[in-house]
């Protein structure tokens, strides 16, 4: 008996040891998270696809935790990464690309988001649009514009608009810089501006009873530019690229896996409580702006997307030097 009840003591101390062992093993062979920077405007759409993705676990999945540097504008976030304080950024291809013609190293790993501008004026702003796109934008000669900031994409927006319509944006209009969200709709129901390009929510924020929409969505889209413009792209520094080759990889994988799950709709309500807390919009308008906006997030980066930029931009970047291949080929399809 004693040699049985000693035999079972050291089965059992056995197992424990092992059971420990395998704890051990288990814990030492964990993967540890990849830290991604984002450099990032938070509070617009185009912010969306890294936050909700973390939120929802897929960054995760792919090994990745994701921190966040908020920028004033785009050209604040581009400076982010090019000065290396972030990693990658989410910005239109038309601030991209002057940057990397004046030599920043930067490389483009996918789209992000299409664009989502519309144009609106106050009521009582004079715009005759029956006269049609372009020629409309003339009734606000020597009006103020407003724009999220000073040489950054809504700015680019509203020059090709003016410049479109045969006017000279700066001896024509007066730019101002009113921000995004809840900062630009309280500039415009202040009468800072007589009109203004608009980022989705500032539109809904003001209230559509307040304002003309001059160029919705569909004519940005169509007139202003066309259905394969490449606005907002991931892109990062080319030597974080180069140095983190499986991490830059795997952050592509989980933004066009996002991308998938924020359109299914078995997934849209996870989307629209987020967009309702994230933006502070009550569930009905956010809701609302899902349903119009969430087609515009788009992963597809293709040189076809990309040299069809050449009838936007004065400079548009080598395809194979600047584009980063092992991630738009994963949107090809």
């Amino acid at each position: 008996m004693g040699g049985f009840r000693n035999g079972l003591k050291l089965h059992s101390l056995a197992a424990l040891v092992a059971a420990l062992m395998g704890m051990a093993s288990s814990t030492g062979t964990a993967h540890a998270k990849d830290t991604v920077t984002i450099a990032t405007s938070i509070e617009t759409l185009d912010a969306f696809v890294p936050q909700f993705g973390s939120q929802v676990g897929i960054f995760a999945k792919h090994d990745l935790d994701i921190n966040y540097v908020k920028g004033a504008n785009g050209s604040a976030m581009v400076a982010a990464v090019v000065g290396g304080s972030a990693d990658i950024t989410h910005v239109g291809a038309a601030l991209i690309f002057p940057a990397i013609q004046k030599g920043a190293a930067l490389t483009v790993l996918l789209g992000n988001y299409d664009i989502d501008y519309t144009f609106i004026a106050r009521k009582d702003a004079g715009v005759d649009v029956k006269k049609g796109y372009p020629a409309f934008l003339n009734d606000l000669k020597g009006k103020l514009i407003g724009v999220a900031g000073r040489g950054g994409a809504t700015e680019l927006y509203v020059r090709k608009m003016f410049t479109d319509a045969g006017m000279n944006p700066d001896k024509d209009i007066s730019f101002i810089a009113i921000g995004t969200g809840y900062g630009a709709a309280g500039a415009f129901t202040n009468r800072q501006v007589d009109a203004m390009a608009s980022i989705p929510p500032s539109s809904t924020l003001i209230g559509m009873d307040n304002l003309d929409v001059l160029v919705d969505l569909n004519a940005t889209r169509n007139k202003v530019f066309d259905p394969e413009y490449l606005f907002t792209v991931f892109t990062a520094n080319s030597d974080f690229i180069k140095n983190h080759p499986q991490v830059a990889q795997n952050f592509c994988k989980a933004v066009i896996e996002t991308i998938s799950y924020m359109k299914d709709p078995a997934n849209e309500q996870k989307l629209v409580d987020f967009t309702a807390r994230t933006l502070k919009l009550d569930v009905g308008k956010a809701k609302e702006l899902i349903d119009v906006y969430k087609s515009g997030f788009n992963a597809k980066l293709t040189k076809e997307r990309w040299e069809g930029m050449k009838k936007y931009a004065t400079f548009v970047p080598d395809w194979a030097t600047n584009a980063y291949e092992p991630c738009a080929s994963l949107t090809s399809g």
